[in-house]
This record gives C-alpha cells, structure tokens and sequence, in this order.
C-alpha cells in the first residue's frame, strides 16, 4: 500500500537553507555536548517501555499476557505516583508427564523487583502457578520457583543470568501424582535485553531438567527453550520455540511446544449513528490479548500410540476499550491525510486546536520530534522551577526552556533520538526533510541493522539524491514498510515534509508498531497469524 503522504499534492517548496557540508544528522566534537550546563543527569535509555520476559512463567505454558495501559490510566499513575498492581494472569500449560498431552488451566502469579540502575547487581524474581475452582478435576500443579538474577549492563543492553534459590512443584495428571526432586533438578536461564527509545527487545535461552517422583517410579523432563520478545507502549509479544523430552521407567516422547502471548492497542474509529449528536464519531482504543500454543509430539510413548500427533491451546482474548477524544477536523473533509490528522489528535500526538492545523504548511524538526517523543511515549521530565542558583539545561543554543517543545526535544536527545547538526544547533525551526524523518523514525525503533546491505543502493530511483548518513535508514525503512516508492519510483529523501505528510508518516509508523512488529514475532517464529 503506498504512503498516503505520496497521495497527488505539490511537494513542499525548498526554502534556502544555510547547512553546513556533510552535516545530516550527526554531531561535531564541539556541537551539543560543548553546550551543556548541567542540571539533569543525562542517562542513555530513560524510556518507561520495559520488556517484561517471565509472563508466560518460563515452563512453556501462556498467559494471557499483560495488559497495556489506558491513556487516562497512564495520565493518573504520572500525577499520583501510583505504583503498578500485582501480576496476576490466567495461565495454561500441557503437562506430558503422564504419557499423553493434558491440558491444565489455573493462575500464574509473577512477583519481580526491577534491576536497579548500576552497572551490575542482583535482584529476586519469583513465580507461582496454582489451581483454580475451574481447573479441570484430576488436573493440578502447584508451582512456586524462586529466583536470585544476576545482572550486568552494557550500554543499552542488560544482561541476566538466573538461578534457582528454591523450588518446590506437584502435579496430578491422569490421576498420578508427581512430586519434583529438587536435589536432582535444574534450571538455568539467561536473557538479553536491547532498550531502544521506541522499543525493548529480548532474547533467551532456557536449559530445564525436573526431575520427579511417583508410584509408577522417576520421571524426568528435559527442556530447551529459546524465546524472543519485545515491548512497546503499542504492543508486546513473545515467543517461544521449546524442545521436550520426557523420560518414564518403561517409555519416552519428545515433543515441541510453540507458545506465544502478544498484546496490543487497537485503534477504531466508529461513526455515530444518530443525527442528533453534537461530534461525528471517534477513535476507541481496543486493547487485544491473544496467546496460543501449538505441541506436536514427535516420538510418541508407546503406551499411547494412537494419540494425536499435535493439538492447540489458547486463552480467549480479554478485550477492553477506551474511548479518545473526537477532534473536530470536518473542514478536511476529501484530504488524503484526515484519518491520519484525526488520529494523531485524538491520540494527543499533535496538539493545538484541530480546526486550526494547517496540513499543508512545512513541518520543522522540533515539531517533528516532539510529535515522535508523544508516538512512542518517552518520559518528558517537567521543567524544574527556576531559581536564582540554577540553569536550565541548554544542549541545543536554539532549544531553550522557553519553547515549548524544549522538554520533548530534550527526552529525545537524553534517548538518542534527536542529535541535531554539525554546527551544535538543533535546527528547531528549520523545515524536515524526509529522509530526516526517515532517520528519526528507525533511529528510535533501534533496527539500523535491517539497512545493511551488500551494495550502496537503495531500493529507490532517486538514490543518489539520498544522503550518505540516511541511506540506511531509508533501506530499513523500506523493509519495514514504513515507506514506499512514489508513482515514479523515487523517495524524494530532500523534500521538505508538510504537517500533512507527517501525519501519514507517523499513523504508518504507529501501525508499524501496533501490528508489524507483533506479526514478525507470532508468525515468523511460532506460526500464529
């Protein structure tokens, strides 16, 4: 589908630019940094989005995942200070034990304290799985796993390595009862995880051996997990691909076990149906959970040889919505851009008095970036009060406190999103150029790497108009769909960008993130559409 901003419009004028040569989007020795007086402490990563691995409780079962917060819900925790309830999900899991796939359903309860902000330490982690009065008869376990997690930072990457302090299980499948042998089991699991501004991406590998007791004699189950994940303030997903051997006296399987729970925020738009109502309709947040597992038994027991070979478990999808404001935009009416202007207000990206945007008018970078810090929720810290003995911040000698897009401007630079140009300004007023945004939008999701390529080209007519320092970001943008070639096949990267085709950059960019990055998690690895 083609960028609805390359819908037929004449392209922003090119106004005179002063720009030093080569400068794109990088920084000189004495450019930002020379400008800095210090008040905040300037960290890498200060985004709130935190992959939270561990919610499907790390012995192959689903959960139905954690619910993303509503608008209104983030907006009270931030001016109360609030702190986050417990972690409770509805959990499943397919127990093997007994020779044949059963099915249990009950409670996981994930009790985690966060990893401080130091360089290395420890933290405790612990998981609980138990029965509920729905639990199907004759059909149990109770979990509890405690964890001591050992962490190390490099750069924006935390490194965790877990080990079991103690753990204690029973299960009762087919009217057997097995007892776990802590003595002779084990459980080691280490987890990488990349925070980018946009996005946290996780990966982990997991070596599991229970071992457990009987009437019928040992059992023991041997498990290799590789999962990979992510979160966002759109959407969340995880996957897992799990090798399992069970070993019983006189039989042995060996079965993979694919589950994956993915959350996400969905934006409809509902029209309303009578007349006599004074706004047309509006945006409604349909917040999703889905979470599947697939098995299928690869050496089956031969005490069951005619059992089914595979099967599939799932939690039903626990929808919730919220309604959005519903900005008046009528007068747009036949723009290409007004579902993409509607949703960006109605989301609080752009702000303003909606009658009043103006679609055709340049957007600069400052409003860029700070429509961008909005998309993807990165935590603006307020302007501290001004006093005799204290000075703002200044990184960028146009961006003082005294704009209005300061705060936003300097989330995004504390995040590495914004950098600003060769001669240390940030450029604030300066109209964007497309392959500007371009580098802005996949900086922020952190996949610089998906533009790496054999040959310098790109997949567009115009390449060599694209600059050196955006050629990457433009191929990674193209894989990722974010952008398309135009009815000539060019990307038009020196282009300035008008507020309309900004508005349809960012609404693909959400989309991006709402769907794209879940469907690359739940079909390319476990198979779920």
């Amino acid at each position: 589908m083609p960028l609805k901003s390359q819908a037929p419009e004449a392209p922003a004028r090119r106004l005179p630019l002063q720009r030093p040569q080569g400068a794109g989007e990088a920084l000189s020795a004495k450019g930002a940094l020379g400008f800095v007086i210090s008040l905040f402490f300037i960290s890498a990563i200060t985004t709130t989005v935190l992959a939270q691995s561990g919610d499907m409780g790390y012995f192959t079962g689903i959960s139905e995942g954690r619910r993303l917060p509503k608008t209104t819900e983030e907006i009270v925790k931030a001016a109360n200070g609030a702190k986050a309830a417990a972690s409770l999900f509805v959990y499943k899991e397919v127990i093997l034990l007994s020779g044949k796939p059963v099915v249990f359903e009950g409670m996981l309860e994930v009790t985690n304290e966060a990893p401080a902000q130091t360089s290395s330490g420890s933290y405790n982690k612990s998981l609980r799985v138990y029965p509920t009065a729905s639990t199907a008869q004759g059909v149990s376990i109770m979990r509890t796993v405690n964890f001591l997690v050992n962490y190390r930072r490099e750069n924006k990457q935390l490194i965790e390595d877990y080990s079991v302090t103690s753990w204690t299980e029973t299960i009762v499948a087919d009217s057997a009862s097995f007892t776990l042998d802590q003595r002779l089991s084990s459980f080691d699991a280490s987890i990488l995880t990349e925070t980018n501004p946009a996005v946290s991406y996780y990966r982990g590998d997991i070596s599991r051996r229970a071992v457990y007791g009987s009437d019928s004699g040992p059992s023991s189950v041997d498990t290799m997990d590789s999962f990979y994940g992510y979160s966002s303030a759109w959407s969340a997903t995880e996957a897992h691909k799990a090798d399992v051997t069970v070993s019983a006296p006189d039989w042995q399987m060996h079965a993979l076990l694919k589950p994956a729970v993915s959350v996400r925020k969905i934006l409809q738009y509902s029209k309303n149906e009578p007349d006599s109502i004074s706004f047309e309709g509006n945006y409604k947040e349909l917040f999703q959970n889905d979470s599947g597992l697939n098995y299928n038994i690869l050496t089956v027991p031969r005490i069951y040889p005619d059992q089914p070979l595979s099967g599939t478990v799932s939690i039903p999808s626990r929808n919730t919505f919220e309604q959005l404001p519903s900005p008046d935009v009528s007068y747009l009416k036949g723009h290409f851009a007004l579902e993409d202007i509607r949703k960006l207000f109605s989301c609080k990206i752009l702000d303003g008095i909606p009658k009043h945007f103006q679609p055709n008018q340049q957007m600069t970078r400052g409003q860029f970036v700070t429509a961008l810090t909005k998309s993807i929720k990165l935590p603006v810290e307020p302007l501290p009060k001004e006093t005799r003995n204290q000075v703002q911040v200044i990184v960028f000698p146009d961006v003082t406190s005294s704009r209005k897009e300061y705060p936003y401007i300097m989330a995004a630079y504390r995040n590495g999103v914004a950098i600003g140009r060769n001669s240390g300004n940030f450029f604030i007023d300066s109209p964007l150029e497309r392959q500007e945004a371009i580098c802005i939008m996949i900086r922020s999701l952190g996949l610089e790497k998906l533009g790496l390529d054999p040959t310098v080209a790109t997949y567009f007519n115009d390449n060599d108009d694209i600059a050196s320092w955006a050629k990457r970001s433009a191929i990674a943008a193209a894989r990722l769909g974010l952008v398309e070639k135009d009815d000539q096949g060019n990307l038009r990267p020196n282009d300035f960008v008008s507020k309309a085709e900004a508005a349809a950059m960012l609404s693909r960019f959400l989309d991006y993130m709402r769907n794209g990055l879940a469907d690359d998690y739940s079909e390319h690895i476990v198979g779920f559409s």
